[in-house]
């Protein structure tokens, strides 16, 4: 398995820093609206997963929560810790409280695989995510037996047209990773034989645009309410959501390093 760029697992295609990729998108699914968090681009999917288990193995200790700076101490990584803990919260792998993250059932049988038994670990996760939006997302939008670039992949599950192509590029890393997605030869991607297509819902092409609406949990527990009602976020342009997206983003930070 390997992205078009890195030529190994879990290598991003584009490795800027983003907010954006932070800040996530919003979308109605009839009366339910879906986060899509999404995971931070300067990390490797699978160095990203590196942080789970280091919950995991922390969590094993007695302790009730993980803090970014344990996390930090096993992994070695420095740098948009933060933002892959939100995409791993948002995913169902980890939840937050005030004292840290702590891993789920689910995270906690692929964190505790992942540092032994990496390919035993990814058949897990592919399991486990089945309950998660960007599995949801897969399967009602990108089309069976059909090759496809990164590029295709993520134009095709990201919800909202303006929304930075760059992070869904990434998650294509995740799709691999949880086997959904396999690599040919040639560098083209389609549907692993993992996907379950009878869940597909109608397919993307067939599918009204989702209206961009705003995240409304930054973060478990956090208690932060969106300064703007529903009627003013509608009439933002994307320029100014995008502002408003990125400036919750910042807050969510300050907040995490509070628990660091």
């Amino acid at each position: 398995m390997k992205t078009s760029s890195s030529g190994r697992a879990g290598r991003s295609l584009d490795r800027r820093t983003s907010h954006d990729s932070a800040a996530g998108t919003a979308s109605g699914t009839g009366d339910k609206t879906v986060s899509y968090r999404m995971p931070p681009v300067t990390i490797p999917a699978d160095r990203q997963m590196e942080l789970l288990a280091a919950a995991v193995t922390t969590c094993a200790t007695g302790r009730s929560a993980a803090k970014i700076r344990d996390l930090v101490r096993e992994t070695g990584i420095n740098r948009d810790v933060a933002g892959s803990l939100r995409f791993l919260t948002d995913t169902g792998l980890l939840t937050s409280g005030p004292a840290g993250w702590t891993p789920t059932a689910a995270g906690a049988r692929v964190g505790r695989a992942w540092p032994t038994d990496r390919e035993a670990a990814r058949t897990v996760f592919g399991e486990v995510w089945r309950d998660s939006w960007v599995y949801r997302l897969l399967i009602a939008s990108v089309p069976a037996d059909t090759s496809l670039s990164a590029e295709d992949v993520a134009k095709a599950m990201r919800p909202y047209p303006t929304s930075r192509l760059t992070p869904w590029v990434h998650l294509v890393d995740w799709l691999e990773l949880a086997r959904y997605m396999e690599r040919a030869k040639d560098g083209t991607l389609r549907l692993s034989r993992t996907v379950d297509t009878h869940d597909r819902q109608s397919p993307a092409s067939n599918r009204e645009p989702p209206e961009p609406r705003p995240a409304t949990e930054l973060g478990p527990q956090l208690g932060l309410v969106l300064p703007l009602s529903m009627n003013q976020l509608e009439q933002l342009n994307a320029e100014d959501y995008g502002a408003v997206m990125r400036s919750l983003a910042t807050i969510y930070d300050v907040l995490s390093r509070q628990r660091a």
